[in-house]
């Protein structure tokens, strides 16, 4: 069943009456891939997940420059004087004894592992902060397209409710009609009545959710007032995966949650290799070239250039146990990492599998909600009629009407579900957001939707 549900996903929309079809798009009617462009635009995850990829991207440079030649300049003018106390002060009088001391310094490190292996470490890190980029990028578009769905099905649920309402409006002029000739008895009346008034009361908390729905909707893409563009009756999404084993290995290749925590074990190795690295001798290569020009303490000295060359080496030898207790923490992150990383690969394949079963189980309740509410189309009629004739209760009449309206929610529901675990999966097997946006999209535009975007074009 997985096989042949996964290799075409039909998912249709139908209308509820011909009287109470969507309108036509204005030019202003939002797609899902345009809503998903505002909240890119808008949301603070991504802008936030955003500026840690430029930090961790100027960290690494950092630590690269530390390997790089540095260059530095220097600089010391000073204005000595001596005075002598007592006999002598006659003698030698005021001596100033004015000095300058200028030049560059120039170093290159030649061996030094913990700089080196703090600049891998970096490198990796801001290879996890694009992973993590794409992470936030998934979450986000679906939060978009739940809150997408979320509104139109709350528009849709407030039809159903209205149509009912109407429906029930007629049913109880008629009802009272038959009541009035003696034809009907008051319990009758009384009941759709109370139906009547119930269903009023759905249809306000059917607005109050819509219109919840929409301020959710709202704080996504930053805009209040909105129209989106209305679902196609028949959807075709196609699945690329064979079976649940293919998809749990090609998620386990592919999800840039798998790569983040990779990236985030070796950074944690490498974490250990660099507090290893500390414990090694440290090799410069320095370039010393000075003029100077001072005399002080009743000396005097020519002017001179000093050029050196050395090799500078540092070897730690004792460090309080603060070195082995570095060591000790890097290691204790790194198993951290470890096991996050082990934690992030079975929370992927649970993640898949479960997509993979919540669509079969959609598309099953879908078949099934959109059966029922052909019967109870069928059955609103057939009731009807048979009130009319006297074979039937009202109360079957109002039961007929609250399985219609049941029903109706229970296939939007379902085709909700099944949109969103599709899209779950397109994720996981390593579709980027950017690329699978536009193509749900193009496959939930109706053709009147398509029409009025071409015409406004």
């Amino acid at each position: 069943m997985i096989s042949r549900l996964i290799l075409a996903l039909s998912i249709g929309f139908s209308g509820t009456q011909a009287s109470l079809a969507s309108p036509e798009p204005s030019t202003a009617a939002l797609s899902l891939e345009t809503v998903y462009q505002l909240a890119v635009d808008q949301a603070p995850s991504l802008a936030i997940a955003q500026y840690r990829v430029d930090s961790a991207e100027a960290q690494s440079a950092d630590a690269r420059g530390s390997l790089l030649p540095q260059l530095s300049l220097f600089g010391e003018w000073s204005e000595n004087k001596i005075s002598y106390d007592g006999s002598l002060s006659a003698l030698y009088g005021r001596q100033n004894y004015p000095g300058e001391r200028y030049g560059f310094q120039a170093r290159q490190a030649l061996f030094n592992v913990a700089a080196f292996r703090e600049m891998q470490r970096r490198r990796t890190l801001f290879d996890r902060s694009e992973s993590d980029l794409s992470v936030a990028k998934m979450e986000l578009i679906m939060v978009v397209t739940n809150a997408y769905l979320s509104v139109l099905i709350a528009d849709d649920t407030v039809k159903q409710f209205a149509m009912e309402s109407e429906a029930l409006q007629k049913q109880l002029k008629e009802a009272e009609a038959l009541y009035a000739r003696a034809l009907l008895p008051l319990t009758q009346v009384l009941e759709t009545q109370t139906r009547s008034e119930t269903v009023k009361a759905d249809l306000i908390e059917a607005e109050g959710n819509a219109a919840i729905a929409r301020e959710e909707l709202t704080e996504i893409i930053g805009q209040r007032n909105f129209e989106l563009m209305p679902i196609a009756d028949s959807i075709t999404l196609l699945a690329r995966m064979a079976s649940p084993e293919q998809a749990v290995a090609q998620a386990l290749e592919n999800s840039p949650a798998v790569s983040a925590a990779e990236e985030g074990r070796d950074a944690a190795e490498l974490g250990v290799k660099r507090e290893k690295g500390s414990w090694w001798p440290e090799v410069s290569l320095v370039v010393n070239q000075q003029y100077s020009d001072v005399g002080f303490d009743n000396q005097t000295s020519p002017a001179r250039t000093t050029d050196s060359v050395s090799i500078s080496v540092s070897y730690p030898l004792i460090r309080g146990g603060s070195g082995s207790a570095r060591i000790r923490g890097a290691w204790a992150d790194y198993y951290v990492a470890k096991e996050e990383l082990i934690g992030t690969k079975r929370l992927v394949e649970t993640q898949t599998r479960s997509a993979l079963v919540r669509l079969d189980a959609a598309e099953k309740r879908v078949r099934a909600a959109q059966q029922a509410l052909d019967t109870s189309e069928v059955t609103v009629t057939a009731t009807q009629k048979s009130v009319k004739a006297g074979t039937a209760r009202v109360t079957d009449v109002l039961l007929a009407l609250a399985q219609r309206t049941r029903a109706q929610g229970d296939r939007l529901f379902a085709n909700q579900q099944r949109i969103m675990a599709w899209l779950e999966l397109e994720l996981m097997m390593g579709n980027a957001p950017d690329t699978v946006a536009p193509v749900l999209s193009d496959a939930l535009l109706s053709k009147a939707a398509v029409s009025a975007t071409t015409l406004s074009q």
